[in-house]
């Protein structure tokens, strides 16, 4: 029996969707030069996993350059990603794979606590704008699903 008539869903491409908010765009280069002394580079090449569905890294990550795949879509520069577990500590709930050679940034939870420890307002910032990209990611999930419901 063929059942892919069943349910017919619209493509992402129908629905509108707002380019998420910017990670940290309204910081200075001293600002940056702090962050980047907190995080670790890691590189990744094409069809490497980034992030494993299942694995604990309270980790916050930046995409810096190359292009990666999450079940969601594709992640471009400059974007984070891994902001949910980050957050609450839980187990990774996907998998990102690099489509192409890739450059991240890896911000531990640890080193996040110990710049918020030196700079409040950095980590303040932080926090913030992770909320922001959640939030408009979120909305933009609304907005596809009220969509498909009608």
């Amino acid at each position: 029996m063929d059942t892919s008539g069943f349910f017919q869903y619209p493509g992402t491409a129908q629905l509108p969707t707002e380019n998420p908010p910017g990670f940290l765009e309204d910081r200075n280069d001293e600002d940056w030069a702090l962050l980047l002394e907190h995080t670790e580079t890691r590189l990744f090449r094409a069809g490497q996993e980034v992030l494993t569905q299942g694995e604990r890294d309270r980790a916050l990550y930046l995409l810096v350059d190359g292009r990666l795949h999450a079940p969601s879509g594709p992640v471009a520069p400059v974007s984070t990603f891994g902001e949910v577990a980050f957050l609450d500590g839980r187990p990774r709930a996907v998998t990102v794979t690099a489509t192409s050679d890739a450059e991240v940034l890896r911000l531990g939870h640890e080193s996040f606590l110990a710049l918020s420890a030196r700079r409040p307002d950095l980590g303040r910032a932080v926090l913030t704008d992770i909320s922001s990209i959640l939030a408009a990611r979120f909305r933009n999930a609304s907005d596809q699903i009220a969509g498909w419901t009608g």
